[in-house]
C-alpha cells in the first residue's frame, strides 16, 4: 500500500513535461511484519484464538490420507525386515553347503594368501632395516672419527700448554733462587709513580727536576691528543 501510494503520488505531483530521468520515486522501507525482538501488543497479550472448526468431509479426507500413508510405511518397514532376513537365511545356507574339504580348502588358500603378504611385508622389513643399519653404522663411525680428532686437537693444546708452563718455570722464584731474586730486585727498583704537566708532557718517577720548558729527559714523554 505504501508503494503503491508514494508511486501514486509520485505520478501526481510531477510536471508531465519532464522526461522520465529527471523524474523521482519517493518509498518508505518499513517491516511488513513486527520484528521479533518486540513483545507481544497488549491488545493480542490475553486473546485467545479459536480453533477453526473442521468439516466432516475434511476430516474424513484426512483420516483416510493419515491411514493409507501408516500402511504404506507398514508395508516399506515389512519389506526391509523379509529382505534382511532372506539375506540371512542365503548367507547360513550357502556356508552350510560347504563341505569339510571345501572349508579345509578355502581355509588353506588363506594361509598361503596370508603367508605370501607376509613373506613380501617381511622382506621389505629386512630391507629397510639394513639401510637403517647402514646408516647407524656410518653415523656412528662418524661421530667416533670426530671424537678421536677431537680429542687429538685437545692432547695437542695440553702439551703445548704444557710446553710453554715449562718455558715459564724457568723464571719462577724457588727456595734455591728466592735470595738472588730479592737481591735483582733491590738493585732495579721499579716506581710506577708519574707526573702529568699543563702541557702534556708525563714525567716517570717520583721525584724529578725538569721543568715543563726545558728539554725533555729520558724520563720525559709528550701525550699525543
Amino acid at each position: 500500500m505504501l508503494r503503491a501510494g508514494c508511486q501514486l503520488l509520485t505520478q501526481s505531483t510531477l510536471p508531465t513535461g519532464k522526461t522520465v530521468g529527471n523524474s523521482f520515486a519517493l518509498e518508505f522501507v518499513r517491516w511488513r511484519r513486527k520484528p521479533r525482538w518486540l513483545p507481544v501488543a497488549k491488545s493480542k497479550m490475553f486473546r485467545v484464538p479459536e480453533r477453526k472448526k473442521q468439516s466432516e468431509e475434511e476430516r474424513t479426507e484426512l483420516m483416510r490420507l493419515h491411514n493409507q500413508y501408516k500402511t504404506q510405511l507398514r508395508s516399506v518397514r515389512q519389506f526391509l525386515r523379509e529382505e534382511v532376513v532372506r539375506h540371512e537365511e542365503t548367507s547360513t545356507a550357502d556356508h552350510i553347503v560347504l563341505t569339510p574339504e571345501q572349508e579345509e580348502a578355502e581355509f588353506q588358500k588363506c594361509l598361503d594368501a596370508n603367508d605370501a603378504w607376509n613373506a613380501a611385508i617381511a622382506k621389505e622389513r629386512d630391507q629397510r632395516l639394513a639401510k637403517e643399519r647402514e646408516k647407524k653404522v656410518a653415523y656412528v663411525q662418524e661421530r667416533l672419527e670426530l671424537g678421536q680428532l677431537r680429542e687429538e686437537e685437545r692432547k695437542e693444546q695440553a702439551n703445548q700448554r704444557v710446553l710453554l708452563e715449562i718455558e715459564r718455570s724457568k723464571n719462577y722464584i724457588t727456595r734455591e733462587n728466592l735470595d738472588a731474586a730479592i737481591e735483582t730486585a733491590l738493585a732495579n727498583p721499579v716506581d710506577h709513580n708519574f707526573a702529568i704537566d699543563m702541557a702534556g708532557n708525563l714525567y716517570q718517577g717520583r721525584s724529578t727536576s725538569q721543568l715543563p720548558n726545558a728539554t725533555p729527559e729520558p724520563n720525559q714523554q709528550v701525550l699525543s691528543n
